[in-house]
């Protein structure tokens, strides 16, 4: 039996803070763009943010309601400057992201 909840994506951003960069603006920055992905884009439903305990290596877990609410979401934030000024704090060379979808371990 599918569980009607399995359509849901979770994006997985691995990443490194480029040198420098403070960890309080970044979390600001932060902070700033989960208010714009919670009230301006569409299919967001939460996010997490972690760090090693060193701070060298970050994860952002954001999850959307669908696979296209995440791709339709990418192409938008491109144009705003929260995301602007949060991706210009990662260092480009070592990023990976991830759309994953859950499996159905209920066979």
């Amino acid at each position: 039996m599918e569980l009607e909840h399995q359509n849901y994506v979770m994006e997985v951003v691995l990443f490194e803070l480029k040198q420098g960069i403070d960890k309080h603006h970044f979390c600001q920055a932060a902070a700033a763009l989960t208010k714009v992905l919670k009230f301006e884009i569409s299919g967001f439903e939460g996010r997490t943010l972690l760090h090693t305990s060193d701070e060298s290596q970050w994860t952002d877990i954001i999850n959307w309601c669908d696979m296209e609410s995440a791709l339709e979401a990418m192409e938008k934030l491109k144009s705003i400057s929260e995301f602007q000024i949060f991706v210009s704090m990662i260092d480009s060379r070592e990023i990976t992201q991830r759309h994953l979808i859950p499996t159905n371990l209920n066979l």
